[in-house]
């Protein structure tokens, strides 16, 4: 990739990452997807765990495809998204968000 397809990629990821309604989620590949970038699930990861904590960015709705938090279980990461989604509504069984209330 060339660095403007680069920033065209990060500026579509974040776009589109900003627009998850509260109480959804996506996945890696997904996201990457709707960036026009398939394929590139890693890529959007490693954005991910490279935003700075205290972004507004809802990175804590970007889960995996099976629908589990990615971050080993108790980590401080893991702590982080689960209670983060939680606040949204989800039940977090391990690292599977099992379902959402109402």
């Amino acid at each position: 990739m060339t660095n403007q397809a680069i920033d065209n990629f990060k500026s579509q990821v974040f776009l589109i990452l900003n627009n998850v309604p509260r109480g959804e989620c996506i996945a890696y590949g997904e996201l990457a997807a709707l960036a026009g970038f398939p394929n590139h699930a890693r890529q959007v990861g490693a954005m991910m765990k490279n935003l700075p904590k205290d972004t507004n960015l809802p990175w804590h709705r970007v889960v995996n495809a099976r629908k589990r938090i990615s971050f080993p279980e108790n980590t401080e990461g893991y702590l982080r998204q689960k209670e983060k989604l939680e606040q949204e509504g989800w039940v977090i069984i391990g690292t599977k968000l099992a379902m959402k209330t109402d």
